[in-house]
């Protein structure tokens, strides 16, 4: 886990993003396909590492869920 801008802990990775959208939004969610699509497409897989700011990849995948 890596830390927010207000000092929270935060995902680090791709996959733990995924993880967290897995178990709010289920496996079917578009958020799940959206990371899913990135992690195949990513060498590092699961573990590729997120340079976007947490509030950042919030924004993203939330509305997704």
């Amino acid at each position: 886990m890596r830390r927010d801008e207000k000092g929270n802990e935060c995902p680090e990775t791709l996959g733990e993003y995924l993880d967290f959208c897995q178990a709010i939004g289920g496996p079917d969610c578009e958020a799940v396909r959206f990371l899913n699509e990135h992690i195949a497409r990513n060498k590092e897989g699961r573990d590729a590492k997120v340079v976007a700011a947490d509030s950042q990849m919030r924004a993203l995948l939330m509305p997704k869920l």
